[in-house]
């Protein structure tokens, strides 16, 4: 689930559509939206990837107050889905050239000090995804803000190294 960089995963044909909960634009307000899709897919790991889109748009004042609220997400999935492990994935950083567009997008490592700090004291997993996108700068594409198909390779080996297989 998650915004346009999410629905890369699709686009680049590593998963099929109706697996991909995502749009361009997306928010984390729009989860409610994917509700009946989510429990008809019955899924036992949910990844969400959010939080540039919130950022720019600045419906949170404060990187705290978009941590509660990404928690109030997966609250409310958890009570759709009991079953399920919801991921809460760090917001990947954008190249600087991106700040020229929305500047508010500097404070993407404040927001997440802030979700990491908030899932690890819910006990939310919680995927850094930091590293990935520093070991690989060179995969973003021209914009700065989106990747290229190989960075999602690397992002799915980062996420499935994440699950716990029971």
């Amino acid at each position: 689930m998650g915004d346009s960089r999410a629905l890369g995963f699709y686009e680049y044909g590593f998963l099929p559509s109706e697996r991909i909960l995502a749009h361009k634009g997306a928010t984390i307000l729009n989860i409610p939206d994917y509700m009946e899709n989510l429990r008809n897919l019955n899924p036992s790991n949910i990844f969400l990837s959010y939080g540039e889109n919130d950022i720019c748009l600045g419906y949170w004042d404060t990187p705290q107050k978009y941590a509660k609220a990404v928690g109030e997400v997966v609250e409310s999935i958890k009570s759709e889905l009991p079953g399920a492990t919801v991921y809460v994935n760090s917001i990947f950083p954008v190249e600087p050239k991106a700040y020229e567009q929305v500047e508010k997008l500097k404070e993407i490592p404040e927001y997440n000090e802030a979700l990491n700090r908030y899932c690890e004291n819910q006990g939310y997993p919680y995927i850094d995804n930091t590293k990935t996108i520093e070991e690989h700068a060179d995969l973003y594409d021209v914009d700065g803000v989106h990747f290229q198909k190989e960075l999602y390779e690397y992002w799915a080996i980062n996420l499935l190294e994440e699950v716990e297989i029971e």
